[in-house]
């Protein structure tokens, strides 16, 4: 009965182990991304270009994504019911070509191979419903949900991206002709459709991800249609999520100073009924910004290093930056110099060295992320078996083993020296 018991107990701990192999590790950050808007494809030389062109500011783009230290894009592929590749549902999109013709070159399919070439996922960024500022398609219409479905089809059939990805706008505030519509109504609409793109995306992959980025109050979000309580409770809706919680911890409200980030943070993670992988969206665009509401992000410059530390306080697993020319902008640095620092690490070019007495050797330090910089402090755990310099110079003196440890801020890596007498 004991050895039943037993094998009981491994199959049931198996089982657990195998239904949460796709799950980070809470705290991992799994997941640091970043938003590449279709407002920004001008700025950064998008718009109007030859393909060398294209193609060459596209590269510097996903190089600067990388220095950052993030691993994942989401890049704007469809903004208001266009397409930024040759589509046979969407005209073209005006932020690429000004005449609304596609260029003599596909730049999705640009994208997606330079994203790749620079070790990033690419989730093709969709906006469902949205045609102008004051038109979407009635999310009521089936021919909405079919005519959503056949792009992303378009998309994932064509282009080896990564996932599909949808941002917060569902039904408007400012279109007259559905204020008058339900909450739940709203709801029970956006679902059909959601469930749809779910399903079509686990029917070409089942490893292709299919996520949302709704508003971070979650009241907006169910008011407008975004059903976040189900998608976060039952299956066959999103396989990640990314809460805009777009606000510091020294929000103004009703007078009072309000720790608005964390608190939202909390009722995110509260509702998260089916541990959907959560990836916190972070407000970078706001840094060093004097703003009345929300005067932290002034008179901080500590506010993106505070929130990834509490992202990593909890279930969730890694945070998205809106938006990609945040990461190039002045008034961003001194936020972005302590955000290298919050998830930067230290590697050394050896773990172990053997070294004869007399003998010198130059250990070489490194930053991760490419952006981070900053003087590296040496050190030996025992001098008189090796010595090391400041600039990392290890020179063996007597037999035996030592450590040396370069250090930078919180951030240590050590290097094990073994010392042998020199040869007579």
């Amino acid at each position: 009965m004991k050895h039943y018991s037993f094998l009981l107990i491994l199959f049931m701990a198996l089982c657990l182990s195998l239904g949460n192999g796709n799950k980070a590790q809470a705290g991992s950050l799994q997941t640091r991304g970043v938003w590449v808007s279709c407002f920004e494809f001008e700025e950064l030389g998008l718009k109007d270009k030859t393909e060398a062109q294209f193609r060459a500011n596209a590269n510097k783009i996903f190089a600067t994504i990388r220095a950052n230290g993030c691993n994942t894009v989401y890049f704007h592929v469809r903004a208001y019911d266009d397409a930024i590749y040759p589509s046979s549902v969407a005209g073209f999109s005006k932020y690429i070509s000004s005449d609304g013709k596609a260029p003599g070159y596909d730049p999705l399919k640009i994208l997606v191979s330079l994203a790749h070439s620079h070790k990033l996922k690419i989730h093709a960024w969709m906006n469902p419903y949205r045609v102008s500022s004051t038109k979407i398609l009635d999310p009521a219409s089936e021919t909405t949900t079919v005519r959503i479905v056949n792009q992303v089809k378009e998309i994932i059939n064509r282009y080896a991206v990564d996932g599909i990805h949808f941002d917060d706008y569902f039904y408007p505030t400012n279109i007259k002709k559905y204020k008058k519509v339900p909450a739940a109504t709203r709801r029970q609409n956006v679902n059909v459709m959601v469930r749809k793109v779910y399903q079509t995306v686990k029917q070409k992959k089942k490893s292709l991800k299919f996520g949302i980025s709704p508003a971070g109050d979650i009241t907006y979000c169910e008011k407008i249609g975004a059903d976040v309580r189900t998608w976060l409770s039952q299956s066959g809706y999103v396989d990640y999520i990314i809460p805009q919680i777009y606000w510091s911890n020294n929000y103004i409200m009703s007078g009072k100073k309000t720790a608005l980030f964390n608190e939202r943070l909390a009722k995110w993670r509260e509702i998260n009924k089916r541990d959907v992988p959560m990836y916190v969206g972070l407000a970078l665009y706001k840094t060093g910004y004097s703003l009345k509401e929300d005067p932290g992000w002034k008179k901080s410059s500590g506010n993106i290093a505070s929130q990834i530390r509490q992202i990593r306080s909890g279930n969730t697993e890694g945070y998205v930056f809106f938006a990609y020319k945040d990461l190039i902008r002045s008034g961003a640095a001194k936020e972005l110099k302590k955000y290298y620092k919050k998830i930067g690490k230290i590697s050394l070019n050896k773990k172990k060295k053997k070294l004869r007495t007399g003998k010198k050797y130059r250990l070489k330090a490194s930053f991760w992320p490419a952006n981070l910089h900053g003087k590296i402090k040496w050190k030996s755990s025992n001098k008189k078996i090796a010595s090391v310099s400041k600039k990392g110079v290890v020179k063996a003196k007597k037999k035996g083993t030592v450590r040396i440890y370069a250090t930078y801020g919180t951030m240590k890596k050590s290097c094990k020296i073994i010392v042998r007498k020199k040869r007579k």
